[in-house]
């Protein structure tokens, strides 16, 4: 027991050093780790500098449903006049909801909007993002920007004389012009390309105040694939089941842009419901003045068919033989009472 004390107190210092010698062994590269700070720091900044920022957009959203006290619809009114089976019953939040994530109603969203027109700032850094603040505004058809085979990059140089030069590229194509003034068009293999000046309350800089050269790139996307990146990044829920409101939101890098999105959204979908509200009324009024048609026309052939039947077989109209039997009844009696009035005369 006193050889193993000895043995354990004969090994405390050589710990000791152990650890000084580890701590040493660390302390000495000390620039390596203040260096790592300084550059995980400046990579930090940087990132946050040159990355987009991607905001979120909502709005809440009531959705008329007739199962859950939204309002009335022209179903439940046709089902009340024994039409039901004319139309579809009334949708459900659910249904409702899934038109509104539909690519086709994202599609109408981004050709209304022009969002498959994409604006950037070179002359900044980091290259920024424009959106309704473009002095130029560049317009190509929905149908021959789906046809592009590659995103459409244009270059667009503004001078400070008013005149433009562009640079479009397609692929390996390229195309290039210069303009004196605006508005102006270029046609290309890929479609007609035109340029306008932007007249937006929201431009802050127009082409006819550009004292310096300035470097403006449009990119021309397919709508359909611009279309299918809104659907994904837009989500869509009730908030609960038994109500009909419903929460819209957007993931974009601006908040603007995310805002009009879901403004246009709802604004084409009531549109759309609208449109197909008066098909429905449309259809069932043509219906029904065609039932009415028949009918009239049923009703009129019988009645045709029965007075030739009396005609034929000698049988005048009852209401009318009626009518001269009550007025000659009549007649009669005034004249019974005349010559019973006179009769009395006589006697007398």
């Amino acid at each position: 027991m006193i050889e193993e004390r000895k043995e354990q107190q004969g090994a405390q210092p050589e710990e000791q050093i152990n650890i000084q010698e580890l701590l040493f062994r660390y302390l000495i590269h000390w620039p390596w780790f203040v260096a790592s700070v300084v550059i995980c720091v400046a990579a930090a900044w940087g990132y946050l500098r040159l990355a987009t920022p991607v905001y979120n957009v909502s709005a809440t959203v009531l959705i008329k449903d007739d199962k859950k006290g939204g309002g009335a619809s022209m179903s439940s009114e046709l089902e009340k006049m024994g039409l039901d089976g004319f139309v579809s019953s009334s949708s459900n939040v659910d249904n409702e909801i899934e038109v509104l994530k539909s690519k086709s109603l994202a599609r109408e969203v981004v050709e209304r909007l022009n969002l498959f027109v994409t604006y950037k700032d070179k002359d900044e850094f980091p290259v920024r993002e424009l959106y309704r603040t473009s002095p130029i505004t560049v317009s190509l058809t929905p149908q021959e920007a789906d046809n592009l085979p590659k995103p459409m990059e244009v270059a667009m140089i503004l001078q400070p004389s008013g005149a433009m030069d562009v640079q479009i590229t397609v692929g390996e194509k390229e195309y290039q012009k210069q303009f004196d003034k605006l508005p102006a068009v270029f046609p290309t293999d890929e479609g007609t390309v035109a340029f306008f000046a932007n007249s937006d309350t929201l431009t802050s800089v127009r082409p006819d105040s550009v004292t310096t050269e300035r470097h403006i790139t449009a990119f021309i996307h397919r709508p359909s694939s611009v279309a299918k990146g809104y659907t994904n990044s837009l989500s869509i829920a009730a908030t609960s089941k038994t109500t009909s409101v419903a929460v819209i939101s957007l993931n974009n890098s601006s908040t603007r842009r995310g805002k009009d999105f879901i403004d246009k959204l709802l604004e084409m979908y009531n549109i759309n419901a609208n449109n197909d509200k008066n098909e429905v009324a449309q259809k069932t009024a043509e219906f029904i003045n065609e039932r009415i048609g028949i009918i009239s026309k049923e009703l009129g052939t019988t009645e045709q068919d029965l007075e030739n039947f009396k005609r034929s077989v000698g049988i005048t109209d009852l209401s009318s033989e009626a009518q001269i039997a009550l007025t000659g009844n009549a007649e009669y009696e005034k004249k019974r009472v005349e010559n019973q009035t006179q009769i009395n005369l006589v006697k007398d």
